[in-house]
């Protein structure tokens, strides 16, 4: 995908939801806080508004969090699977549900390879995270958009 098409997409993606896509990050334990900074940045260069979950926060905080700031997706940097402070994706899923947030699309920036990964809608390599998954996750939230939008029409 080309800048002008990420631009035409964003573009598109403000024109019906009146905003730039909108996602919450937040790491799965203390060992992930380290990239923190980098996956943020690269969501929002790529034309995300970026929330930052607390450090520490558990799964409900998050949950609550994303409903809070009206985010369209949840993405949880995971690289350990052994921290024992870590937010299990299972929990997380639980308590989207529990307040109604199935609509928020969730996803995990760590390793490609993830046993969780088919519990969430992406997976994006930590160690390759570039631009182009920013472009991808545009246009997949644009797609998801105008397929909500053709429903109700």
């Amino acid at each position: 995908m080309t800048s002008a098409q990420l631009a035409t997409n964003l573009a598109k993606f403000a024109e019906m939801e009146g905003r730039h896509p909108r996602l919450l990050l937040a790491t799965a334990s203390s060992a992930e806080q380290a990239h923190h900074k980098q996956v943020a940045t690269l969501f929002a260069d790529g034309g995300f508004d970026v929330d930052v979950a607390p450090q520490h926060s558990d799964a409900q905080s998050i949950a609550r969090q994303v409903i809070d700031c009206d985010a369209d997706m949840l993405v949880l940097i995971r690289t350990s699977l052994s921290s024992e402070d870590r937010v299990s994706v299972a929990d997380l899923i639980s308590a989207l549900d529990a307040l109604d947030a199935e609509y928020v699309k969730f996803g995990i920036v760590g390793h490609a390879d993830d046993p969780a990964r088919a519990n969430v809608d992406f997976v994006c390599d930590l160690e390759h995270l570039q631009t182009a998954d920013c472009e991808a996750l545009i246009a997949y939230m644009l797609a998801v958009e105008e397929s909500r939008v053709a429903q109700h029409i």
